[in-house]
């Protein structure tokens, strides 16, 4: 059963942070990777992952987790 928050005083309803991650390991900049590779959103990725856009900065641009696009190419290439 899902649970819908809804803010207090705006009725507003929000979507639940299920993870929050701080910082991403390898095998998360590769999700990230891959996830953009499928055409998925920016922000919808650092959603998903429960992070940041400037984390996923930091991957997209090679400043983290080196060889982790490498990994992405090849495992979309694999199932593909």
């Amino acid at each position: 059963m899902m649970v819908t928050l809804v803010h207090p005083m705006t009725g507003v309803e929000m979507n639940p942070v299920l993870i929050e991650r701080k910082a991403l390991t390898f095998d998360e900049a590769v999700t990230a990777h891959l996830l953009k590779m499928q055409g998925v959103k920016y922000n919808i990725i650092a959603q998903r992952l429960g992070t940041n856009t400037h984390r996923l900065g930091e991957v997209f641009r090679g400043e983290k987790h080196e060889g982790s696009k490498v990994k992405a190419e090849e495992l979309f290439t694999l199932h593909h």
